[in-house]
């Protein structure tokens, strides 16, 4: 039996611990020895490109496909050999809900706590509520939005208590405001609630507004675990600042020249990498000596996107070297 990995977190147990998964077809390996752990109130995203690995390992949590080799814990039970005490843990929405059409919600969430086994009639009125649908639960599901019928596919993955949820890409399809309402509820779940989260996704922009760590997959692999405050500090350690003026490249030249940084030049900024940050404004001083008109200055604001784009990027040109 595999031992579970030890966290940093030593006096909190992870609601899941994931141990050197792996899942091949045939000679293919689709999710490639991967470890991480979740832990309560936690939501970590699960980020890659299509075709990374996120859905097969979501399915190897969820029994909807084998484990070749390594095991996940849910609250201490392994999947491989006490599923059914594993799983019983575990609310999940994988891909679009199915519900039918022609029941209101209400009933179709007692159609499926039938299912769940012993789910009151008050649980049912606890979580449409959790989920923002207590005043549409009794209208036919075929009425409903995408959004609202997202809404209840989390209400059906909350029925049984879980004390972990799993949401596989889940903002698939929703408009902009439909995903801001999303994100509320999950939030809301996470941190009232106290339910431990893993959602995967492709859209980046969204899940840095939601997540308190990031898991980034590419390929089958784990490339990198982070909190969102340890890529924000990272990118702050990284350094660059720009300033936009008239004349870039000659900018360029001249900071290189007498502040020894890094520059790159993309339209009428100047992308400025120095070992000291306060350097700017005596950059920008010289600068205007030289008779350069400078229009504005200030440090780069990264996103997910772009910390996401250069881990992956490293990752390939390793892999190559």
């Amino acid at each position: 039996m595999e031992k579970i990995v030890e966290t940093k977190q030593q006096s909190v147990k992870p609601i899941l611990n994931i141990v050197n998964l792996t899942k091949k077809y045939g000679d293919r390996v689709a999710v490639d020895n991967i470890s991480l752990s979740v832990f309560p109130g936690q939501i970590m995203g699960f980020l890659g490109a299509n075709g990374a690995g996120k859905s097969t390992t979501i399915k190897m949590l969820t029994g909807l496909a084998h484990i070749t080799s390594g095991n996940a814990y849910i609250c201490g039970k392994s999947v491989k050999t006490s599923f059914e005490q594993a799983i019983k843990n575990v609310g999940a929405m994988i891909e679009t809900p199915v519900f039918y059409p022609y029941l209101s919600g209400y009933n179709n969430l007692k159609f499926f706590a039938k299912l769940s086994g012993n789910v009151s009639t008050q649980r049912i009125n606890e979580v449409a509520t959790l989920v923002g649908l207590s005043n549409r639960i009794k209208d036919k599901v075929g009425k409903y939005s995408l959004g609202m019928k997202q809404r209840l596919g989390v209400a059906q993955a909350l029925l049984s208590k879980p004390k972990l949820l799993i949401l596989d890409e889940p903002t698939n399809g929703l408009d902009a405001n439909g995903i801001r309402e999303f994100r509320m509820m999950l939030k809301q779940l996470a941190y009232k609630e106290g339910i431990s989260i893993l959602i995967s996704s492709h859209i980046l922009g969204e899940m840095e507004n939601l997540c308190d760590v990031v898991a980034i997959i590419d390929k089958g692999k784990i490339i990198q675990v982070k909190t969102m405050e340890e890529i924000k500090h990272s990118c702050l350690k990284a350094g660059s600042q720009y300033i936009k003026c008239n004349a870039p490249n000659y900018s360029g030249k001249l900071i290189t020249q007498f502040f020894g940084a890094q520059c790159k030049i993309q339209g009428n900024n100047v992308y400025i990498t120095a070992k000291d940050k306060n350097l700017l404004p005596q950059m920008i001083v010289m600068l205007t000596q030289k008779k350069v008109l400078v229009y504005g200055a200030g440090d780069v604001d990264y996103s997910l996107e772009d910390v996401f784009l250069s881990i992956i990027n490293q990752s390939h040109n390793t892999s190559i070297s």
